[in-house]
C-alpha cells in the first residue's frame, strides 16, 4: 500500500506521490510526504490524537510519515479528513497597516509651542490665568484652562520631559495616524484628562500645569491601538491561554505606573485621566482608522485646527479675565 495525502498548510510543501526509492521498515507503510518538518509533526500529531503511533523518515530533503499495516486504512482516512478540513477553512482575517512617513514639522512647531509659552511665562504673569484650577474650571465655565494649562511648565525639567516624551510617543503613533490626525487626538485626551481631573477634585481646590496630561494620552492611545488590533487580529496563532490584548495592556499600565507617579509635586490623578481618556481615543481610533486617514490627507486643516483650539484658548483666558 502506498498512498499520499495532501495537507493544506501554510508552511509545508506537499509531494503526491510516495518516492519510488524509498523503502519502509517491514511492517509499516508510507502515507504521507511533506517538504518541512513542523507540516509532518502537525499530521503526526493527528496520528496521535487516534491513539496510534507512528513513524518519521527524512528522504531526499522531505518527511515521509508512516504507519502500523494494520491501521493504515483507517489512519489514512483520517488524515484526508482533517486536510479537507483544513482546505475548506476560512482564511484568517488580516489586518493591513500602511505607516505613514512622519515629517519634522510638526514636532519643530510643538517644541516651539512650548518652549515660546515657557519663555514668555516667565516673563508675564500668565500662570495663574492659565493653570489649571478645579474650582474655576466648573464652578466659574472656565474652560479654557484645560487646554492652556497644557502649554505651562513649572521648571526647565518638566519643559525638557514632557517635549521628550511627547515626541516620542507622538512619533510612533504618527506612523499609524498621520501626524495632524495623532496631534489633534492628543490635544483631545490631553484636554478631556485635564477636564476629568477637575472634575474630580471639585469641590476642593486644585492647581496643576503641564503638557503630562497629553503626553499620558498619547501613552494611552498607543496602548488602546495595540489592544484593539490584538482583539481583532485573528491571523496570529494562539500559542498560551493568555489573552493576546494583556501584553498591550499590561506594558501600557506598567508605564503609566513607572512614569505617572512620584512625589507630591506629581498630579498622579491628570496623568491617569489623560492615559484613560487617550485608550479610549486609540481604541475608537483603530477601528475607524480608515476614516481618519482619509481625513488626515487635509492634514494642514487638521494642524490648523490644533493650533486654533490652543490660540483660541488663550484668547479666551484673556478676555475672561
Amino acid at each position: 500500500m502506498a498512498h499520499a495525502v495532501k495537507m493544506a498548510s501554510s508552511n509545508e510543501k506537499p509531494i503526491h506521490a510516495i518516492p519510488q526509492d524509498f523503502e519502509a521498515p517491514e511492517g509499516l507503510v508510507p502515507l504521507a510526504v511533506f517538504g518541512d518538518f513542523r507540516a509532518a509533526s502537525d499530521a503526526g500529531l493527528a496520528i496521535l490524537a487516534m491513539g496510534n503511533p507512528y513513524w518519521t523518515y527524512l528522504h531526499d530533503g522531505t518527511y515521509i510519515i508512516c504507519v502500523s499495516n494494520r491501521v493504515a486504512a483507517i489512519v489514512l482516512e483520517e488524515l484526508r479528513a482533517v486536510a479537507s478540513l483544513r482546505a475548506n477553512r476560512m482564511e484568517p482575517k488580516k489586518i493591513e497597516l500602511p505607516e505613514f512617513e512622519v515629517a519634522p514639522w510638526s514636532f519643530v512647531v510643538f517644541a516651539t509651542l512650548l518652549i515660546g509659552v515657557f519663555l514668555f511665562q516667565s516673563r508675564a504673569s500668565i500662570l495663574p490665568l492659565g493653570r489649571i484650577d478645579s474650582i474655576a474650571i466648573i464652578a466659574d465655565g472656565q474652560w479654557w484652562r484645560a487646554i492652556t494649562a497644557l502649554t505651562l511648565h513649572a521648571d526647565i525639567v518638566h519643559l525638557v520631559s514632557n517635549l521628550v516624551g511627547g515626541i516620542g510617543f507622538v512619533f510612533l503613533l504618527s506612523r499609524f495616524f498621520g501626524a495632524s490626525m495623532t496631534w489633534l487626538l492628543v490635544l483631545l485626551s490631553g484636554i478631556s484628562g485635564n477636564l476629568i481631573n477637575a472634575w474630580l477634585h471639585f469641590p476642593d481646590p486644585h492647581l496643576s500645569i503641564g503638557a503630562s496630561t497629553g503626553v499620558f494620552g498619547a501613552l494611552g492611545m498607543l496602548t488602546g491601538v495595540g489592544i484593539w488590533y490584538s482583539l481583532a487580529n485573528t491571523e496570529t496563532s494562539r500559542v498560551t491561554q493568555m489573552p493576546q490584548w494583556l501584553l498591550p495592556a499590561f506594558g501600557g499600565f506598567t508605564l503609566l505606573g513607572l512614569l505617572g507617579t512620584g512625589d507630591s509635586q506629581v498630579d498622579v490623578a491628570a496623568h491617569i485621566s489623560g492615559f484613560v481618556c487617550g485608550c479610549l481615543l486609540g481604541v475608537f481610533g483603530a477601528m475607524f482608522r480608515r476614516f481618519l486617514v482619509k481625513i488626515d490627507k487635509s492634514r494642514f486643516i487638521l494642524a490648523g485646527v490644533s493650533l486654533a483650539i490652543v490660540v483660541g484658548a488663550w484668547g479666551a483666558a484673556y478676555s475672561g479675565r
